[in-house]
């Protein structure tokens, strides 16, 4: 019978969690089996500073996997539900985020890498009325909202 595989955080050193995970996933590799099939899956969430994810069936081989890898502080006890990293994992639209008299940058469309100022935010509609701020008289353009990024908040 096959284990049900849980995920298990990991601590490490603020600002090393990419290079832990890739040492991580090294030894993984280099050692086969049965880590190769034990360990499913592992990740860092750019949001949660100093802790790792991986999924696996049995933590005991994650913790033989991370004797000696530099910044990693060790196997936080218990798992994590999935439901508590879900929230990390699904990207939020754009326009939740905007408000009028954000600067923004736009990356995609035939205005392309040209800035502006929120005028409205039609959420509805997904899309986003702006000012230019490289046009000579600022006249207002209405554009769909993916094709935005944020630069900073508005006054």
């Amino acid at each position: 019978m096959k284990k049900q595989s849980k995920i298990y955080a990991i601590k490490t050193t603020i600002g090393q969690e990419k290079q832990v995970l890739e040492i991580f996933e090294q030894r993984v590799k280099a050692k086969g089996e049965p880590y190769k099939s034990a360990i499913k899956a592992a990740m860092w969430i750019k949001d949660v500073k100093g802790y790792i994810f991986v999924e696996a069936e049995d933590p005991t081989l994650i913790d033989e996997l991370l004797q000696g890898i530099r910044h990693s502080r060790g196997r936080v006890l218990g798992f994590i539900d999935p439901s508590e990293i879900d929230k990390y994992l699904v990207a939020k639209p754009v326009i939740e985020s905007l408000k009028t008299g954000d600067l923004v940058e736009i990356i995609g469309g035939p205005f392309k890498s040209m800035k502006g100022r929120v005028v409205a935010v039609d959420r509805q509609k997904s899309e986003v009325t702006l000012e230019l701020l490289e046009s000579v008289s600022p006249f207002p353009i209405t554009i769909y909202a993916e094709y935005l990024k944020k630069i900073e908040g508005g006054v």
